[in-house]
Formats: C-alpha cells, sequence, structure tokens
C-alpha cells in the first residue's frame, strides 16, 4: 500500500515538472496610443516577432523580447508616416505570465510638401497619361503612407503600360524626407520608351470562325498594345459559354515595327449537354424535366436548346434559338416557340407561342425585350370555354448573384417585367401586367443558411375571363405556397407570396429544413391569404440540391399534409 502511494506521489510529481519544463512563459502584450492600420501593423509584427523565439519561452526571452520591442514598433509605424515615436513601456511579471504595456505616443506625422511626377520620351504628351498625372492618386498635404506611395506608383506604370507603353522605366524615384521639418518630397520621372500596338490576331484550329471569336476582343489590330486589354480578352473568352478554358499570348519574339501578334487558343465544351430534372408531389404528382442543349451549331456561336415537361398539371416542350449579337458575352438575339397544355386545379388550357427577343447584359443586369405571339383555348371556374389570341410585347430585367449555383450561402435575384397587349393590335383583349420578384439566401452562422423569397404582380385589364389562364396569376406549389395542388389557388389579377425558409447542416452536406409560406392569387389586393408550412431535408449533390419536404396547408381546416420531392438549383 506504500509502495503504491510513493509510487502516485512520484509519478505526480514528474508530470508537474514535465508540464512546468515545457510550459515555458507566457507574454501579453497590450498597445494603447495609436489606432486603424497602424495598429494592426504593430500588433503583426510584435506577434511576429514574439512567434521567433519558438513556442516555449524561457524568461531570457521574455526580456529580449521586451527589449527590442521599443525598435520594432517604431519600425512598424514608419510606414504609416510616424518617425519621431516615443515609447513608454512596461513589464509585469505574475506567475509565469508577463504583460507588456506599451503607450505610444506617434509624435507628428509626416506629410507630402512637394510631388515631381513628370513623363519623357514618345508619351510625353499622351492624353490619357496626362490625364492620370493631373488627377495622380498623391496630393500635397497628404500623410506619407508607404502603401498608398507603392499603389499610386504601380497605378502610374499601369496607365503608361495600358497606352502601349510597355517598355517604360522609371528613371528617378525617390521621396526627400527633411525629419526637422517632418515634410517629404516625392520625385518619380518615367521614361515611357517607344510605344507599341496589337499586330494580327492567330486563333488556334476550333469550330468556331476567327471572325466570331474576335468579337470578343474590345481592341483591334493596330489599337495602341494593352496588358489589362489582353487579361480580359482572356478572362471573356475563358468565362464565355463557349469555351471551358482559354489562352490569350502576346507574342513579342515575332513584333514588327512595334506590332505584337497575339496567339489565341480556345477549348470548346462538347458540342451537346443534356439536363434531366425529376420531381414530385403528393398533389401535382411526378414531374419530369428532359432537355438538350447544342452549344454550337455553324461556326459563328449560334446555338438553340430544346427541354420537355412531363407532369399531371403541365405537359409542353420549348425550343430556343439563340444568334449572338455583336458582342456576344453582351448581346444576343432568341427565338423561341412553345406548345403547353396546362392543368391546374380550377382550369385547363392549351397554348401555342412563338416570340423573338433581343437580350442585353449592363454590368450584372439582364435587360430582355421581346415580343410574342400567344394563341390560346382555355376555360376556368367551370366558365365556357374561350380561344384567346395575344400579340404582345414585354421587358423585362433581372440580377444574379450568388457565391455558389450549386450550394450558396450568399446569393441574391431580382427580376421585373412588365407586358401588356391591345384590342386595336391583333389582341383578343387589352391588358398591362407587371411582376417583380425576388430571392435572398444568407447564412447567419457557417453551418445554417435563411432563404427569404417574394412575389408581387398585377393585372391591369376590364374584364380577367378575357385574359389567357396563362396570362393570369396562380398559385400554389413548390416554389410557390407549398402545402398546396400547384396553381390551385387563383386565378387572379393580384399576386402575393412571401416565404421562408431556415436550413442547418446536419451532418456533411445534409441540412434539416423549415419553411413558412404565405400568400395568395385574388382579384381583390390583400384578400383571402393562403398559409403552408413544414419541414424537409436538403442534400447539396453535385448536381444541384436534392429536397424532400413534408408540407401542410394551414389555411385548410383540416389541413392535409403533402410530400414534395425535387432536384434542382436554387437560382
Amino acid at each position: 500500500m506504500h509502495y503504491l502511494r510513493r509510487t502516485i506521489i512520484l509519478i505526480s510529481l514528474c508530470f508537474f515538472f514535465a508540464q512546468a519544463a515545457f510550459a515555458g512563459e507566457i507574454v501579453h502584450v497590450i498597445v494603447s496610443g495609436v489606432s486603424g492600420d497602424a495598429l494592426k501593423n504593430v500588433q503583426d509584427r510584435l506577434a511576429v516577432e514574439q512567434r521567433s523565439y519558438g513556442k516555449v519561452l524561457t524568461v531570457a526571452d521574455v526580456q529580449n523580447f521586451y527589449d527590442h520591442a521599443p525598435e520594432n514598433i517604431q519600425n512598424a509605424l514608419k510606414p504609416y508616416g510616424y518617425f519621431k515615436a516615443h515609447i513608454y513601456s512596461k513589464l509585469i511579471h505574475q506567475t509565469m505570465a508577463w504583460t507588456a504595456l506599451f503607450q505610444i505616443d506617434p509624435g507628428p506625422a509626416l506629410y507630402i510638401t512637394g510631388l515631381d511626377i513628370h513623363v519623357t520620351g514618345p508619351g510625353e504628351m499622351d492624353p490619357a497619361i496626362q490625364e492620370f498625372m493631373h488627377h495622380f492618386p498623391l496630393k500635397a498635404g497628404d500623410i506619407l503612407i508607404t502603401k498608398s506611395y507603392e499603389d499610386a506608383k504601380t497605378a502610374f506604370f499601369q496607365v503608361v503600360n495600358d497606352q502601349g507603353y510597355i517598355k517604360a522605366v522609371l528613371i528617378k524615384k525617390e521621396i526627400r524626407i527633411d525629419l526637422a521639418k517632418n515634410t517629404a518630397v516625392i520625385t518619380l520621372h518615367m521614361d515611357s520608351g517607344k510605344r507599341y500596338y496589337f499586330g494580327q490576331f492567330h486563333f488556334s484550329e476550333g469550330p468556331f470562325a476567327a471572325g466570331f471569336l474576335r468579337r470578343f476582343a474590345e481592341f483591334h489590330p493596330g489599337d495602341p498594345f494593352s496588358p489589362q486589354k489582353v487579361l480580359k480578352f482572356q478572362q471573356d473568352l475563358a468565362n464565355s459559354r463557349y469555351f471551358r478554358e482559354a489562352s490569350v499570348t502576346p507574342d513579342f519574339d515575332r513584333s514588327e515595327d512595334f506590332h505584337v501578334p497575339t496567339e489565341i487558343e480556345v477549348a470548346p465544351y462538347q458540342a451537346k449537354q443534356y439536363k434531366l430534372g425529376l420531381g414530385y408531389g403528393t398533389f401535382t404528382g411526378p414531374r419530369l424535366l428532359a432537355g438538350v442543349d447544342w452549344r454550337y451549331i455553324g461556326d459563328s456561336g449560334q446555338h438553340a436548346t430544346a427541354l420537355m415537361k412531363l407532369s399531371p398539371v403541365l405537359k409542353g416542350i420549348a425550343a430556343k434559338y439563340f444568334i449572338p449579337g455583336s458582342n456576344p458575352l453582351t448581346d444576343q438575339y432568341t427565338l423561341g416557340a412553345n406548345i403547353q397544355q396546362f392543368k391546374p386545379q380550377n382550369g385547363s388550357s392549351f397554348s401555342e407561342s412563338i416570340s423573338g427577343a433581343y437580350v442585353k447584359m449592363v454590368r450584372t443586369w439582364q435587360h430582355t425585350l421581346s415580343l410574342n405571339l400567344l394563341n390560346e383555348r382555355y376555360f376556368f371556374n367551370n366558365a365556357p370555354r374561350r380561344n384567346s389570341h395575344e400579340f404582345y410585347p414585354a421587358y423585362s430585367v433581372s440580377h444574379i448573384e450568388t457565391d455558389n449555383m450549386v450550394d450558396p450561402h450568399f446569393s441574391k435575384m431580382i427580376n421585373f417585367t412588365v407586358q401588356g397587349a391591345s384590342e386595336k393590335i391583333f389582341s383578343t383583349t387589352s391588358f398591362i401586367q407587371s411582376e417583380i420578384k425576388g430571392k435572398f439566401i444568407f447564412s447567419p452562422t457557417e453551418p445554417s443558411r435563411i432563404i427569404l423569397r417574394g412575389d408581387l404582380g398585377y393585372t391591369v385589364v376590364n374584364d380577367t375571363n378575357q385574359l389567357p389562364l396563362t396570362l393570369q396569376y396562380l398559385a400554389g406549389g413548390p416554389g410557390s405556397i407549398r402545402g398546396y395542388n400547384y396553381g390551385s389557388i387563383g386565378p387572379g389579377r393580384y399576386l402575393e407570396i412571401a416565404s421562408a425558409e431556415y436550413q442547418h447542416r446536419i451532418i456533411d452536406n445534409v441540412y434539416g429544413a423549415v419553411f413558412y409560406d404565405i400568400g395568395t392569387a385574388t382579384n381583390q389586393f390583400n384578400e383571402g391569404f393562403k398559409r403552408g408550412d413544414g419541414f424537409g431535408f436538403v442534400y447539396v449533390s453535385p448536381i444541384g440540391p436534392v429536397q424532400i419536404y413534408l408540407a401542410r396547408a394551414e389555411s385548410k381546416s383540416w389541413k392535409p399534409k403533402s410530400i414534395i420531392f425535387n432536384i434542382g438549383a436554387d437560382f
């Protein structure tokens, strides 16, 4: 028994001394007197210095760190214009823990009092260079900050290079500092060198004509050479729908008379892409979506899509033909045709339509102007069957921004559409219709996300019975108010829908979800709202989220439940 007790005591003492030997000294650093980037630079520099002693600090290491800290602090402040800082320090020791206090008096800042910016050579009178020098990023009266100076120097080079002077050099660069007066004078003298120009384009073999590929470039042979334009050309090719990768390489070795030929290599996608989507709802039954995308037809970038939808509520086939405009990235024309049979709970319709549209991207906003011809035979709410034909223009603008198309944690989408027809212009009835809808996804915490969705629409029409069923507002079903039959709410001239969903990761790519939907489609604004709620699971697969929900129609007295299954991206 005594032997066991002595053994335990011996092991405990060994453990204690081993802990003490390996624990080392701990230093807490507190810095005051400066703020912002200057404070962060001081803290970062001291942290790097402290780590340089290793993971285990001795008392000598702590003292050495403390002794050299004032010099390190002064060096960390100089890039922010403080050359006369005074540091008041104190080192406090408490049982293997040290606190190093540094109170900083930064002193007077060093101000820029003069700028001598000059360009010699062929680029001396270049308008773009002169404009940049006139609005040089640094001004007299600014504090001399090293990063700002380096950024201004880089911008100076970029402007000169982008005007074709790609071999420009700084023949004089200096900062004259007068510490007695706390002033600095900056001198930058640049020799532009000869001007270079874009030469001929040389394209690799592929399915696209050289004339089509040239339309991606914002420059032409004979324009001043610009590295930035070369980089943008390559990015535009790579980011387009046509190529999985692209390379643009200026060939300076083959330059003639300062004209630089450009080699362009592109690797197109496969000629065809197939699409398949599946879904199921207790009220809607099974849903199938199948399609094909012909990624290029001929050598001028034209392409086409065909899509078939099959469900008990909606059957149809649609096709679109795309013709690139003058800039394939921002302009295109489309021709479309659609045949569908639509059977919501309150009616039925069979329609054929054709359309032509012009699509223009302006920054991140897509604008679409179209002309549509619709012929439809329909009935709803036990009214007599009607025939209708509508010829109407439509305009829509949309914006999508997402961090990930398959698994978004921050995304937003907004779409606004206005369209209308007149009985005086080949139409059965006159109407004006507008709709705005949006979707917002954000993650308040890393394993969670919130999905907010809204839809608001209004139709101006004398008699809603004269409006084709496919142009009337309906609500209910996935993407609308869950828990209700697809298109079972309405029809009506007003559409109001709001939805909130919370998802939380359970394990890996599996999320649990709860949701609440509210909305209506009626002829009276803010009347007869329907509510649906439920829960489910979402699996984020490589082809998009796989969703299964149990939804409940809260506004019905017997609160029926339904199952919703869907595969598809959020955007």
